[in-house]
């Protein structure tokens, strides 16, 4: 193992991304479940509430009122 990370650190730092990047693909490989966190993802995703008409008539009439405003001419 000590030589293994004897030729890592010789090796530049884009050719060990290479490494990196082949270890991660040998592990995605091996360990083909999902990921826990994802599915804690959907579940936070899910629980987002809706917004109703009723709820985005504020945003509506303010925006009304703001394009009322006269623009500056300089």
């Amino acid at each position: 193992m000590d030589s293994s990370i004897l030729k890592y650190n010789l090796l530049t730092s884009i050719e060990q991304k290479e490494v990196v990047d082949f270890i991660d693909f040998l592990f995605s490989k091996k360990h083909n479940t999902p990921d826990p966190e994802l599915s804690g993802y959907k579940q936070k995703i899910l629980s987002v509430s809706t917004w109703s008409d009723d709820d985005l008539k504020a945003f509506d009439d303010n925006r009304k009122l703001f394009n009322q405003w006269p623009s500056i001419t300089w």
